[in-house]
């Protein structure tokens, strides 16, 4: 991994303001921004030292712009350890991957609440997007939106065999391939080493991406 930059502010404006500053400012890629709990979003970016260096300087500014009181804090590692890795989770960048991600906030009374919403898109044809699933169709039927609410459900419980054991044989092999890939690598990594006959070995697992641990999780089902 390349020198890392944290930038950690009080809301998701300010979060998206600092992410926008950081990548027009030097040649940095976005890692991940995580929501660390009230009301705190943290946004990751890597690159070489000096172009972090640039741009969390450049992040941070835009945050203090906006009000000084948003930006909680800034700190870039020049050389962090690979085993940061399995905790920094990055943004794929495969072609036949497209993630899209809505966040919207629903008042519950006593506090507000973030969940993840089915973004709808009206094109021609209508593309319907459900989280980094894309299916064309110009309507969806009840039984699709059924599936579809399970499995926004269930792979968010994909943390033991038995789980994605389950799910197999409820949905079946493709459905349940596409649940493990909005897993983070590193459960997925934790997830491999309950696997007995797994296709990589034990003391590899700790460095294999997303790519390879899905294609693993594939033929092991599709041999067993």
């Amino acid at each position: 991994m390349q020198a890392l930059g944290l930038i950690e502010t009080k809301g998701l404006i300010a979060a998206t303001e600092s992410a926008d500053a950081m990548l027009k400012a030097a040649a940095v890629n976005l890692l991940e921004k995580t929501y660390v709990g009230g009301g705190l979003v943290s946004i990751a970016i890597t690159g070489d030292v000096g172009a972090v260096k640039a741009a969390v300087e450049a992040g941070g500014a835009a945050v203090r712009k906006i009000d000084e009181k948003l930006l909680i804090s800034q700190h870039i590692i020049p050389r962090p350890h690979e085993e940061l890795s399995s905790i920094i989770v990055a943004i794929e960048t495969e072609q036949e991957e497209t993630q899209i991600e809505e966040i919207v906030t629903i008042e519950t009374g006593q506090e507000e609440t973030l969940i993840e919403e089915i973004m709808v898109i009206k094109t021609e044809p209508e593309v319907v997007i459900v989280e980094d699933s894309i299916v064309k169709d110009s309507k969806i039927d009840e039984s699709q939106e059924e599936t579809i609410a399970s499995i926004k459900l269930d792979y968010n419980k994909l943390n033991n065999k038995e789980a994605v054991d389950k799910m197999l044989l409820e949905y079946g092999l493709e459905e349940t391939i596409e649940a493990l890939r909005k897993v983070a690598v590193a459960k997925l990594r934790n997830l491999a080493r309950e696997y007995k006959d797994f296709g990589i070995k034990t003391g590899k697992i700790s460095k294999a991406d997303k790519k390879l641990l899905i294609a693993e999780f594939r033929k092991y089902y599709e041999n067993n």
